[in-house]
């Protein structure tokens, strides 16, 4: 569906009258940096970090915590925006915030919505003000309230928990200790091996392994070496070997709504059965990596691969999305369950 003419002016002539706090864009920017800070000071000291509910863990980090900002600013503009299709998913206000909304409405104190993946599937985890007894009284009503919130924007591939604010929920307490141990112990025998990594990040269902952009002709040997690793340690895993460079970070901040978009719709629905969503930042191309669950030779294997790339391919081809990202080349690859590319 196309966008007719006089809209994309109306469109326009609202975004100019938009003004974005510039705090918006600098707590954006600086999410990263900050949290990498403090990984790097926690392993000076040797503190070894817990499990934090506040904090997103999923494998490319499904960045609900940061918000658009302009369409909630602007009523007209987010009415307009929501009429759109691709489009209006980015202006849509992040789910943990309409699940926020939504409890405090009907009088909880949410103090935390934690959200990662698990065995493939996303899993929220809310916090709740109150005694061990109140949570446990008021559960199934709050596990009702975001079932019907979930399932109006059509999503239907998640897990719910609820639990009190002094209390972790054991699925996420599970996940983060064995994800952080195996990330921690990957890291640590890439580097003993005499690898230079910059980081691991094993909290999704592809582990992570981040080197630096001099290091690029040593990726295949990086990867074997990783997977060698996890298997001698009896975690075998998906591997993907990622390169970084501090200016892809600015290109990374501009393309931040447009990931977010993506993750949020494909992740939380089962008919698209997508397992892990990562990217590669470049100055002269964004590579957006699509791996799914599928086998080539199933029987909807194909037009499910084909629905994913016709959706994606218009919300990235949209005018708003290429104003955006000012028409960055992009490719897209949609992987099986195994890491091959499908030939469709």
């Amino acid at each position: 569906m196309k966008i007719d003419e006089s809209m994309k002016k109306e469109i326009k002539e609202e975004m100019e009258k938009i003004q974005v706090p510039s705090s918006m864009y600098e707590f954006a920017k600086n999410i990263k940096e900050e949290s990498e800070k403090r990984a790097d000071f926690e392993k000076a000291t040797g503190r070894k970090r817990g499990w934090r509910k506040s904090q997103f863990v999923v494998a490319a980090v499904i960045s609900l915590v940061v918000l658009t900002g302009s369409a909630f600013l602007n009523p007209t503009m987010a009415e307009m925006a929501s009429k759109i299709p691709y489009i209006g998913q980015i202006f849509h206000k992040p789910i943990h915030e309409v699940i926020t909304e939504a409890l405090v409405k009907e009088g909880y104190q949410p103090t935390s919505i934690g959200m990662g993946i698990w065995r493939q599937k996303p899993h929220f985890d809310i916090s709740l003000e109150g005694t061990e007894e109140y949570v446990k009284q008021e559960e199934d009503k709050v596990l009702t309230i975001l079932t019907e919130i979930l399932e109006k924007k059509g999503y239907d591939n998640y897990e719910l928990t609820v639990s009190d604010t002094n209390e972790v929920s054991p699925a996420l307490k599970e996940i983060g200790n064995q994800r952080e141990e195996l990330g921690e112990k990957l890291m640590s025998d890439l580097q003993g091996a005499g690898y230079s990594i910059m980081n691991v990040n094993a909290y999704g269902p592809v582990v992570n392994v981040y080197i630096p952009i001099a290091y690029e002709a040593k990726k295949v040997e990086i990867y074997k070496a990783s997977i060698e690793l996890l298997k001698a340690n009896d975690t075998p895993s998906q591997v993907q070997i990622i390169t970084r460079d501090v200016s892809e970070e600015e290109l990374k901040d501009k393309w931040m709504p447009v990931m977010r978009s993506i993750e949020e719709e494909f992740f939380l629905k089962k008919e698209y059965r997508v397992a892990d969503i990562s990217y590669s930042y470049k100055p002269e191309k964004v590579s957006i990596t699509i791996m799914t669950n599928m086998k080539l030779s199933e029987v909807d294997t194909k037009e499910t691969v084909t629905k994913i790339r016709k959706e994606i391919t218009e919300f990235l081809d949209s005018e708003e999305v290429k104003t955006m990202t000012e028409n960055q080349k992009y490719e897209l690859i949609v992987q099986d369950k195994n890491g091959k590319d499908f030939p469709f």
